[in-house]
């Protein structure tokens, strides 16, 4: 219940705002019914009243949902002012010119002006009639509207920031949660000893090649250990990590598995959360690899209109189906619903030999303000 309450907490103050705000001239037309005997009860005034405010309900309704996001969650200034001015000053222009205005009937004045040569009517009195934009009842109605609209956009930002900073909080307790995680079930002890079993075993054949290894295995772990603990990298340097990852198990499986690997260049210089692919990679090779059958590995990474699109396939086998998921990749959803909210897609799909990964995020430039 709780939790609910707080998911529509913006919603209950609306409600209760515009509940009131129909209630009050119920209550304020009672009490002078009650206090003035002359006084009767008049449901058309209390109709007046709320046929202004409709007006400004719909008003409202229109910016909450429609013009209040703009500025919030897309930060489109120029386009939200644009059509708040609009606003206003269409309302006040039905205000001051077209809004009807209530028609007031003057008895005709009895009282005969005496003098001299005998009484007379008095002179017409003179009609004055209501200068243009100087009604006051409408100028205020302009500047409650004003006042409201900047409520609702205040109550919306302080939600928004207050969903921030409980955002924030949760995405650096579940980095840290991740990164154990990642040590523990992604880069596991197995990998590690096949791979320096692989090296050891290239020092006789290849010194070179088994140096290159072991600086391309610190480069691994240097990553994960540091780079890893950021909020967002850099494209490259997390490209970088997949590809020494990709190398060093080419030395596991030799030429026993089709391993391909396709990237745009060049490569943007752009920024993105660090370690939200090698989930999908090394999954491939934990479950795509099977020494009785033939097997593949295919990864591609494209870049269009500041997106990022990983694609990972790889074959699949009977003995291997029952571990696919686990721990890794549910992490790995619950980071990128943190870091991207609903700008992203993931999509997954298998069929009888092939196990397919398409994941499309959006590119950063810089780093938020709340993460720099």
């Amino acid at each position: 219940m709780l939790k609910f309450l707080r998911k529509h907490i913006e919603h209950f103050i609306y409600l209760f705002f515009w509940l009131l705000l129909y209630l009050i001239p119920i209550l304020m037309m009672y009490i002078r019914a009650r206090t003035h005997v002359d006084e009767e009860f008049e449901w058309m005034e209390i109709f007046h009243t709320w046929r202004l405010s409709s007006i400004f309900l719909v008003i409202f309704i229109i910016h909450n949902y429609f013009l209040a996001p703009l500025l919030v969650y897309k930060n489109n200034r120029k386009l939200y002012f644009s059509i708040v001015t609009v606003i206003v000053i269409g309302f006040g222009v039905y205000q001051f010119t077209l809004k009807p205005k209530p028609m007031h009937k003057h008895k005709p004045r009895v009282e005969m002006v005496q003098s001299g040569k005998g009484d007379y009517p008095p002179p017409p009195e003179k009609r004055h009639h209501r200068p243009f934009f100087v009604d006051q009842a409408d100028f205020i109605s302009v500047i409650v509207l004003i006042m409201m609209l900047g409520m609702n956009l205040g109550i919306k930002l302080l939600l928004k920031q207050d969903e921030d900073s409980k955002k924030l909080q949760e995405l650096k307790s579940e980095n840290l949660h991740q990164q154990l995680e990642y040590l523990k079930y992604q880069i596991n002890p197995h990998f590690f000893m096949n791979t320096l079993n692989n090296i050891h075993a290239l020092v006789d054949i290849d010194p070179e090649e088994a140096k290159e290894s072991i600086i391309e295995l610190s480069k691994l772990m240097r990553y994960v250990l540091y780079d890893g603990n950021r909020p967002m990298v850099s494209l490259s340097k997390e490209k970088n990590f997949i590809d020494n990852y990709i190398e060093l198990m080419r030395l596991r499986y030799s030429d026993q598995v089709d391993i391909k690997v396709e990237t745009d260049e060049p490569i943007p210089e752009a920024l993105i959360a660090p370690l939200i692919t090698i989930t999908y990679v090394e999954n491939a090779f934990k479950h795509g690899v099977s020494y009785e059958k033939k097997s593949f590995i295919h990864i591609a990474s494209h870049f269009k209109d500041g997106r990022f699109v990983f694609t990972c396939s790889n074959s699949k086998h009977k003995e291997s189906t029952v571990e696919h998921g686990g721990v890794g990749l549910e992490n790995t959803r619950k980071r990128l619903d943190l870091i991207y909210g609903s700008d992203y897609s993931l999509d997954i799909t298998e069929d009888e030999d092939t196990y397919n990964v398409r994941l499309d995020i959006p590119l950063r430039s810089s780093l938020p303000d709340s993460e720099a």
